[in-house]
């Protein structure tokens, strides 16, 4: 199997195959002695896969098991970020597979490479990287509106068969549920929280935002049980004010000082099951590589691969 791509699997058929005796579910106590001890172990912390920001990483982390929402307005850069998302985790040595149903593989592909070179990618960076991530990244090659057995039956795919840690669906608008089925969409965001607890998996699954002035989990688009259900829901939201003062240069006039050394975006954690932090991670955007930064002054550090020139 190309690990790049997905063969022509007919994931609602392997759903089908998928069997469970619901008497397997009722278990003694002693049962969860390990994992409860565990669990006291590791005390009142954060723990899970880290973010690619510092600053969240003491709020959240992406555990096993889990499911988090990432949304925003349209062009937001949600896609964007949660790329960024996926990058690092590949750079720290886990395995994903990327379901993005509203954008061609190349490119999707081609800016997650560019934010592990931060720069625009080079065509030989680009096959040394796919090269390096060989087995570990997977791509979910459809973009028409796909059916949700089909959704499911590919996240069971991932990870029963090829074992992997994250799964990402991008977007709930793809995923072959009307936008006013508020029943059948809830149905499917359970199914997938399901899915993520019992494949000990974490799923990430992009959502859009309701025409709105204010940015909170209640403006995301579709049925309340979305946000409802998810572990983890984030709300990328632009700094446009900053953007329209900046534009300002470009008519030969001076932007305000104060409001051009603001960040370019804000991650809004609105909610976090784990421990109910809420909170605002302020950004700062690199254009060249589609880089979010902890602060305006960070410096990028590029993915080393055999001294391939990035540039």
């Amino acid at each position: 199997m190309n690990p790049m791509s997905l063969e022509k699997v007919d994931f609602a058929e392997y759903l089908k195959r998928l069997s469970f005796v619901e008497m397997d579910s009722i278990k003694p106590l002693d049962n969860f002695a390990e994992s409860v001890a565990d669990f006291a172990a590791k005390g009142q912390v954060v723990f899970g896969s880290e973010l690619p920001w510092n600053k969240a990483n003491e709020f959240v982390r992406l555990g096993t098991g889990k499911l988090s929402i990432w949304a925003g307005e349209s062009a937001s850069g949600k896609s964007l970020i949660l790329g960024q998302v996926i990058t690092k985790l590949l750079e720290n040595g886990e395995q994903a597979l990327i379901a993005s149903l509203e954008m061609p593989p190349r490119e999707t592909i081609y800016r997650m490479i560019c934010q592990s070179a931060t720069c625009k990618a080079s065509r030989a960076y680009c096959l040394k990287w796919i090269e390096h991530f060989r087995g570990k990244l997977f791509i979910y090659d459809e973009l028409d509106r796909v059916d949700i057995n089909r959704i499911l039956g590919m996240c069971h795919y991932a990870a029963h068969e090829l074992g992997l840690n994250h799964v990402v669906i991008d977007s709930l608008t793809k995923c072959g549920v009307g936008r006013d089925d508020y029943a059948k969409q809830a149905a499917f965001v359970d199914r997938l929280q399901w899915c993520a607890k019992t494949w000990d998996i974490h799923i990430h699954l992009v959502c859009h935002m309701r025409k709105s002035d204010s940015t909170g989990k209640s403006d995301i688009r579709g049925a309340s049980e979305i946000t409802d259900l998810a572990d983890n829901v984030f709300i990328l939201d632009r700094n446009r004010v900053k953007e329209k003062e900046m534009d300002k240069a470009n008519y030969g006039q001076v932007p305000d000082e104060k409001i051009s050394n603001q960040g370019d975006a804000y991650l809004k954690l609105v909610k976090n099951r784990q421990f109910g932090f809420e909170k605002d991670f302020v950004l700062w955007f690199d254009l060249n590589s589609g880089v979010y930064k902890d602060a305006k002054n960070s410096p990028l550090r590029p993915l080393e691969l055999n001294e391939v020139n990035n540039g």
